[in-house]
């Protein structure tokens, strides 16, 4: 029966017999970590500018219908409308107006 084996010294010596296979290995692992990480990266940002696309899109409408609704309410005739509806007022007639002159 022969001696026994150490078996961690085994592989160690035989680590150091393949040592460009390690270092290929490990550099194959890496890198397809590394490519997995961007992935994951690439489309956590991609899906980000989507929702920011989609936020804009929303805002612009909001804005275009704000600009809208500006018009209409300042439009002269309406301001007209709602002074004489809501407040009562009216355009004094001629001899009622009075001009006020500075000196």
């Amino acid at each position: 029966m022969a001696g026994r084996i150490n078996l961690a010294k085994e592989i160690g010596q035989d680590l150091l017999r393949h040592k460009w296979q390690l270092l290929l290995t490990l550099v194959t692992l890496s890198s397809a970590l590394l490519v997995i990480v961007i992935t994951q990266g690439t489309r956590q940002m991609t899906s980000e500018y989507n929702e920011l696309m989609a936020e804009q899109d929303r805002l612009d409408i909001e804005w275009r219908h704000l600009l809208l609704e500006q018009s209409t309410l300042m439009e002269h005739s309406r301001i007209e409308a709602l002074a004489r509806d809501k407040l009562g007022m009216q355009r004094p007639a001629p001899a009622q107006e009075k001009l006020v002159t500075q000196r």
